[in-house]
């Protein structure tokens, strides 16, 4: 990557950090309201087993490793906040908790406790009796970098996301652009997380808790620069031969993470982008090749990604109608998918050094 660049995104990274309620003039704008990220989404089942929160306590403690000591404030099961550096590990609660205590935690890297910031862990588990009634969805943990970090080492970012697949046997997952909201005012900056998904169409939207009671079985909600798929689903859409007709290796990985298959779109993540100024912003071409070629498990409905406040002076995605228009925002017809494939030679392609584990 130019080193100009890079130079000129860490001088400037403060402005990936927005206000507090940039776009809500009732509440106040003081402190951290949204922080434009990187952000790993994972779903899985079964968190209530001993088994499965000690492989969450090591995928926080290779986050870790990785980040550095970055995360300043965690919450517990619904608890004020604590100092992150005060609170007991989740290790040791992982082996203290009962199978049917909720196993919830939520770390993050603002300077208060009310502030978005660019790092971010955060896991939920159901208890053993919501899970085995099998209506109640399925546990969720997602994890975030700064851009630049991504930037700088796309590869680190996405072998922790294989890394957690793996150990937690994923159901499904995405990867890729993401805006952490403040942790005490999510509603008040779901209007900054539009406005900046009506500029960058790769953005992912919403509560991952929200997706996780919706279950999503056997469909996924996006497509992204890493996207899981279980096997059942890779079977669904033609294994490994029908997605190689689909998806050229140059620019499109497929590695096995034991569960599933990981498919990595490119050397790291795209947002979108618009032509020239004033005009819509494109969806990157990477992801509407991809969502076309898992178009059967990508659902194309879902209940309503954002709440926004009551009286809200701003647009979100609190309809059904603007939830299933973002749900198909990389759909195009036979021509866009043909220029989304030509686009693909104007992108880096991926080398063998940026494999992930077990090529399909």
């Amino acid at each position: 990557m130019d080193n100009d660049f890079l130079r000129w995104a860490k001088e400037n990274q403060w402005k990936a950090l927005v206000p507090n309620a940039l776009l809500e003039p009732r509440h106040s704008h003081e402190g951290i309201g949204a922080a434009l990220v990187v952000r790993a989404v994972l779903y899985f089942e079964k968190a209530y087993e001993p088994s499965v929160r000690l492989a969450l306590a090591d995928c926080l403690d290779e986050y870790l490793a990785a980040s550095g000591d970055v995360l300043t404030f965690v919450w517990h099961n619904g608890k004020a906040s604590q100092p992150f550096k005060r609170a007991k590990p989740m290790r040791e609660f992982a082996a203290s908790l009962k199978e049917n205590d909720r196993f919830d935690f939520y770390f993050m890297s603002g300077e208060q406790a009310s502030d978005a910031g660019f790092y971010g862990f955060h896991t939920f588990g159901m208890r053993a009796w919501e899970q085995k009634m099998g209506t109640r969805g399925v546990d969720v943990v997602e994890f975030s970098w700064p851009m630049l970090a991504v930037q700088e080492n796309p590869d680190a970012f996405a072998r922790l996301f294989f890394n957690a697949a793996q150990r937690l046997n994923a159901i499904h997952g995405h990867a890729g652009h993401g805006v952490n909201l403040s942790p005490t005012a999510r509603q008040e900056n779901e209007a900054t997380e539009y406005w900046i998904s009506q500029m960058m169409p790769g953005l992912d939207v919403g509560p991952v808790i929200d997706n996780a009671a919706r279950g999503l079985k056997g469909q996924i909600k996006t497509v992204g620069w890493l996207t899981a798929i279980e096997k059942a689903m890779f079977d669904k859409v033609g294994g490994v031969r029908e997605l190689r007709a689909e998806l050229p290796p140059s620019w499109f990985s497929l590695n096995d993470y034991g569960a599933g298959v990981i498919i990595r779109a490119g050397v790291e993540p795209d947002s979108g982008r618009a032509a020239s100024e004033g005009e819509r912003p494109s969806p990157p071409p990477a992801y509407v090749v991809l969502d076309h070629a898992l178009r059967p498990i990508r659902t194309t409905s879902l209940d309503v990604l954002q709440q926004g406040t009551i009286n809200g002076d701003a647009p979100v995605y609190n309809t059904v109608a603007s939830t299933n228009a973002w749900l198909r925002r990389f759909e195009v017809d036979e021509n866009g998918l043909l220029a989304a494939k030509a686009a693909l030679l104007d992108t880096p392609p991926l080398t063998p050094a940026k494999a992930l584990p077990n090529p399909r």
